[in-house]
């Protein structure tokens, strides 16, 4: 079995983390979106890991969800397998 790339454990676990954050704050897709200017497809995507965040994703993600971009970083805190 093919071991999964780095790039896709941290897409995953970044979908996750954005998932259980907009749950949190009770939202939907769609409400997500309208804070972050895109389109709830978009936010679907990047929940199931399908697209890897940028650092402007970070950051309209960090202002939606009123937090420092670095509290997103930090509290999201991706350790990459070995």
């Amino acid at each position: 079995m093919e071991k999964p790339k780095p790039s896709s454990q941290f897409d995953k676990k970044f979908g996750l983390f954005v998932k259980k954050k907009r749950i949190e704050l009770n939202w939907s897709q769609a409400d997500l979106a309208a804070k972050v200017g895109n389109n709830y497809q978009n936010i679907s995507r990047l929940e199931r890991g399908e697209i890897s965040p940028t650092l402007f994703w970070c950051y309209k993600l960090a202002d939606a969800f009123e937090m420092d971009f670095s509290e997103v970083i930090l509290e999201f805190g991706y350790k990459p397998k070995k």
